[in-house]
């Protein structure tokens, strides 16, 4: 019993002894996302019937690229209101994130990243059948106020991504830079231009454009 307790003992003087967890780091109000679904024309501006059946949200991420297939899943599921609102709280997915990043290689052999150590991530979101895989349109972020295309990206330290490309009749330069991690938005342009760090947009939407 003696021998008991003094392992009792022993173990609480470690736990009082030991480093206390480390507090988590706030969360930013402006990762949360309040936002809702728009069915539009390609020209991103003209509205379209919205589908009869019902629908889900798909919030997989591009890892290590811009452009291609999710490869990191869902790390924090979403769910519509019935009138296609949602909440998307970046803030519950950002560890699952950090620990899903792999090294960045860009399909695009013209791109490039400094410094090469730097990590990338794109939220890829997609809006399907309720029971279904095949997406009912092509989503894109847009900024409800100016209409402007964007994407929304990770980058896990400050970084600079860079690149130039002439395809099919349109010149595309990259020229991101992000002064430190997070979040950010890029803006997205429709013809020839620049991809570049937008100003983060006071309201989105996710529109659902024809396939």
């Amino acid at each position: 019993m003696k021998a008991r307790l003094a392992a009792v003992a022993a173990l609480l003087s470690l736990s009082a002894c030991s480093a206390p967890d480390q507090p988590a780091a706030p969360a930013r109000e402006d990762w949360v996302l309040r936002t809702h679904v728009a069915f539009l024309e390609s020209d991103g501006k003209t509205p379209r019937p919205t589908p009869s059946e019902s629908l889900r949200l798909w919030v997989p991420y591009v890892v290590g690229d811009l452009y291609g297939a999710p490869n990191a899943g869902e790390l924090a599921p979403v769910s519509f209101k019935p009138d296609l609102s949602f909440v998307l709280d970046l803030n519950k997915s950002h560890e699952n994130l950090a620990k899903a990043l792999i090294p960045t290689e860009f399909t695009q052999k013209w791109m490039i990243i400094e410094p090469a150590s730097a990590r990338i991530a794109r939220l890829s979101p997609f809006v399907l059948p309720a029971d279904g895989i095949e997406p009912v349109g092509v989503s894109e972020w847009l900024d409800a106020d100016t209409g402007a295309k964007l994407m929304l990206v990770y980058l896990d330290r400050p970084s600079r991504i860079r690149g130039e490309v002439v395809y099919e009749g349109r010149n595309l330069r990259f020229d991101i830079e992000a002064k430190e991690a997070g979040y950010m938005w890029i803006e997205q342009p429709e013809r020839s231009g620049v991809f570049r760090k937008a100003a983060w947009p006071g309201r989105v939407v996710l529109a659902v454009m024809p396939k």
